[in-house]
């Protein structure tokens, strides 16, 4: 029921926000801009969507190696996929990681190993992504200050959200105590409303599960080499990702703006859009889009911009993300129906 209800705002969202797009802005000259469109960028565009997806997984892997966890790079890749569907179908991408712990869990990895990761993974994604935006504003004042005029508050209104987000994110996480207080409360509801049978082995369970927790978090917090490389991995993902745009830009013949202005102000963008709770983004990210870029789209080409990026950013992602997570759906389910 409940991932009905996700589908059936996603696809309302996504309506909505092709209606808006549609009705308020000159699309007459669509047919022109798609045959002058250069595929060479736009192919360029799409790559950077994969070699963001390939960062991913070598992060994914090297964690992996790290906690002595026996996988290759097609098994990461494939659960970066799973990560990315469930992200993108969900509010605030909430689905992503718990999908990931469960496809590691059903393979034989301890709860507790499985979660460590993917919360570790998460950590330095929103450190590194935090600091990239700062240091792209900083390095980049002047231009993002006179673009983002219009838009100010609701880019400083996502940066201070995602700040947040990551100190209480931090504190929960590396807290186990806190981590523990909090499930025994949960165990101890749903005992009451009959969702938890035992109370003592759940707490036992959960006991377990923190100790392979918090020894996985210490593995990866002393490997300092490890740290710097996948600091570095994610600063190089998160460039893939964000040039998106910029051969966007190209791709409809525009040259005016540099790269460096371009990903600076998609890097701001995607602060401002990523807390938000609609499946997706959708709607935010489309909003956000032609409210930071309507200074750097002409108006005649912006809609069909912000078309073409989410295609690449969205739709390329759900469709072939949902793709591989129904085949491994498929597979999970004819090898239990082949053990039975």
């Amino acid at each position: 029921m409940k991932k009905a209800i996700n589908y059936i705002v996603l696809i309302t969202l996504i309506g909505v926000t092709t209606w808006v797009l549609i009705n308020n802005n000159d699309l007459a000259k669509l047919p022109e801009l798609i045959e002058d469109t250069n595929k060479n960028y736009l192919t360029l565009a799409f790559l950077g969507m994969v070699l963001f997806w390939i960062c991913d997984a070598y992060i994914i892997n090297k964690m992996k190696k790290i906690l002595n966890i026996e996988d290759n790079f097609f098994q990461s890749l494939k659960s970066t996929m799973i990560g990315q569907y469930y992200s993108s179908i969900t509010p605030f991408a909430a689905g992503g990681e718990p999908a990931q712990i469960y496809s590691l869990v059903y393979k034989g990895v301890s709860g507790g190993t499985a979660t460590s990761l993917f919360i570790n993974k998460f950590l330095i994604y929103q450190l590194i992504v935090t600091f990239y935006c700062i240091f792209m504003f900083i390095f980049k004042f002047e231009f993002l200050y006179n673009e983002t005029k219009l838009a100010l508050s609701f880019v400083i209104t996502g940066c201070i959200l995602n700040f947040l987000g990551l100190l209480i994110i931090i504190g929960l996480f590396l807290n186990e105590k806190l981590i523990k207080g909090i499930f025994n409360k949960l165990f101890k509801i749903g005992y009451k409303i009959k969702l938890v049978k035992d109370i003592e082995k759940a707490e036992k369970s959960l006991d377990n599960s923190l100790k392979d927790y918090m020894e996985s978090i210490n593995i990866i917090k002393n490997n300092k080499k490890a740290a710097v490389e996948l600091a570095l991995a994610t600063v190089l993902q998160l460039t893939f990702y964000f040039s998106i745009t910029y051969f966007v830009y190209l791709a409809v013949g525009l040259r005016k703006v540099s790269y460096f202005n371009i990903v600076a102000l998609q890097s701001l963008h995607y602060m401002a859009v990523s807390f938000m709770p609609t499946p997706g983004t959708v709607g935010a990210s489309e909003g956000g889009f032609y409210m930071l870029f309507n200074t750097i789209f002409p108006k005649y080409t912006l809609a069909y911009a912000i078309i073409l990026w989410r295609i690449i950013d969205y739709y390329f992602r759900l469709i072939l993300s949902g793709m591989v997570t129904l085949v491994d759906y498929i597979y999970r389910k004819i090898k239990k129906a082949s053990i039975q």
